[in-house]
């Protein structure tokens, strides 16, 4: 029990020594507070003391010249000053902002006034590139109109004139018109300029595809165009008889002239009018030696009376190959020529509508 006691009175006094404590800090802490206070207030106290003290200095300056003045004292009040350098504080940034304005102002003019010289200087080359490309549109009508000819001569319709209006390919270029101005020649701008190269660059492209079209067709007919009669079987000579119904010179009787007869001296050389195949080169009572040859297509040409055969049944030969010599063989002759004939599908055919 004692011992009970006694830790009970140990306790109580621990909670008596923490009030204390608590009790210590805390006067302490008011005590700091209260320092810190009087601190700031005898600071406060003592620049208010300074500040009131305070006292602008009149400027003075001396100037030493040269001559009967010596040296002379000027005075600025202390006021004076103040204003003045307060002034000039605000007076810089104005001049400042003014004068950069003023700058830039002056660079942009100067930059505007160089474009305007450099575009004024490149005036002459806009003209010589617009001249150039009216030529070219000229060239172009050319191309076009030479263009006509060729369809006509390959048998081919032309080319609708809405179509050749318009052009091939090619779209419109959206341009800054605003940047016009700089541009010196009043008839000139730069839409104008692309508007035009536009419709050229899709005529041009017109007449490539036309060109094109026109190549492909004629490549298309060049075997067709290869294996049709087209030349004369001799060089030279003279028509005598000729196609369709006539006199027999030996008979005497009106008979259908099957071919042309060319008057030639004897040992002309007989050249082939189209490519093709030797089918016969033999003798015929009535033709002599002939030579006849098939060119496809349905396309036959026969050589007659000749004095000598030059090519082999089988052979292949060009448009002019010798085949021989004209003579004067077989029995239906008079005197030296060729007997040329064209059939088309076994159908005789004027030979003149072949040369």
């Amino acid at each position: 029990r004692l011992v009970e006691q006694f830790e009970g009175r140990i306790a109580v006094l621990q909670r008596e020594v923490e009030m204390l404590s608590g009790i210590g800090f805390s006067c302490m802490g008011r005590l700091f507070k209260a320092k810190i206070m009087v601190s700031m207030r005898n600071s406060i106290t003592n620049r208010r003391r300074r500040f009131s003290q305070f006292k602008l200095h009149n400027l003075k300056f001396l100037v030493l010249r040269e001559g009967r003045s010596g040296l002379r004292q000027f005075e600025l009040s202390g006021k004076a000053a103040l204003w003045g350098l307060i002034g000039l504080f605000i007076l810089i940034p104005v001049i400042f902002y003014f004068g950069s304005h003023l700058l830039l102002e002056t660079a942009h003019a100067h930059r505007v006034a160089k474009l305007r010289k450099d575009n004024a200087a490149l005036h002459g080359l806009v003209e010589q590139f617009e001249g150039r490309i009216a030529v070219l549109q000229r060239e172009v009508e050319m191309l076009s109109e030479m263009d006509k000819d060729l369809r006509t001569h390959a048998r081919m319709p032309d080319i609708h004139p809405g179509i050749r209006q318009v052009g091939i390919g090619g779209t419109m270029v959206e341009v800054r018109t605003d940047m016009d101005y700089l541009l010196p020649s009043k008839g000139m701008s730069l839409a104008s300029i692309t508007e035009r190269l536009d419709a050229l660059y899709r005529s041009v492209k017109l007449e490539q595809l036309s060109y094109e079209d026109i190549r492909d067709s004629l490549k298309n007919d060049l075997s067709r165009l290869r294996v049709t009669p087209s030349i004369l079987p001799v060089a030279g000579g003279k028509f005598s008889s000729p196609f369709g119904y006539r006199k027999h010179p030996v008979t005497q009787k009106y008979s259908f002239h099957r071919g042309q007869d060319i008057k030639v001296k004897s040992g002309t050389p007989v050249y082939a009018t189209a490519d093709g195949k030797v089918i016969a080169a033999r003798w015929d009572g009535n033709l002599g030696l002939y030579i006849k040859l098939d060119h496809g297509n349905g396309f036959h040409t026969l050589y007659g009376h000749l004095r000598r055969i030059g090519v082999d049944e089988g052979q292949r030969v060009k448009r002019g190959d010798p085949l021989g010599e004209s003579g004067n063989s077989g029995s239906f002759t008079t005197s030296p020529h060729l007997h040329y004939e064209v059939r088309i599908y076994n159908q005789p055919q004027n030979p003149i509508n072949f040369f």
